[in-house]
């Protein structure tokens, strides 16, 4: 008797290098809205407490880089641990980019919440599209 089996497997075709790569570009794109942002005359500040907290260019920067560093982490542990790596760590980005849209809802005006916003989900993108061209997931027929 024979039937079909399916399997499942991930390979990871990307390095830490590639990683760093896409950090840089993420950066840069958040850079650039911030620039964006300021030559508009936004003033990119959030409430934090009984005041106001400015988010500063470096802050970008580095977020956005260890943002997609932890991200290309997790990427590597699962496509070691498991046959859908690619569709476990999409979902688990695309839920962490929706979370961190709540940051921009604590913005001091309207105006800077959608420069935020934007800085997000432009950020957000970059690591998702360039970090998931690192994973291959096969569906092997035997």
């Amino acid at each position: 008797m024979s039937g079909l089996v399916q399997e499942q497997t991930s390979e990871l075709v990307g390095t830490w290098r590639d990683d760093v790569t896409v950090a840089a570009v993420a950066a840069g794109a958040g850079a650039l809205v911030w620039v964006v942002a300021r030559a508009l005359g936004v003033d990119l500040a959030v409430r934090s407490g009984s005041g106001t907290r400015e988010i500063g260019l470096v802050s970008v920067i580095v977020t956005a880089v260890v943002v997609t560093l932890a991200a290309g982490g997790l990427l590597r542990v699962l496509a070691r641990r498991t046959a859908r790596a690619g569709r476990v760590w999409t979902g688990v980005a695309l839920a962490v980019l929706v979370v961190s849209l709540a940051g921009p809802a604590s913005a001091a005006t309207w105006s800077a919440g959608m420069a935020l916003a934007a800085m997000h989900l432009t950020v957000g993108g970059v690591v998702i599209v360039g970090l998931r061209r690192g994973i291959v997931d096969h569906g092997r027929v035997a």
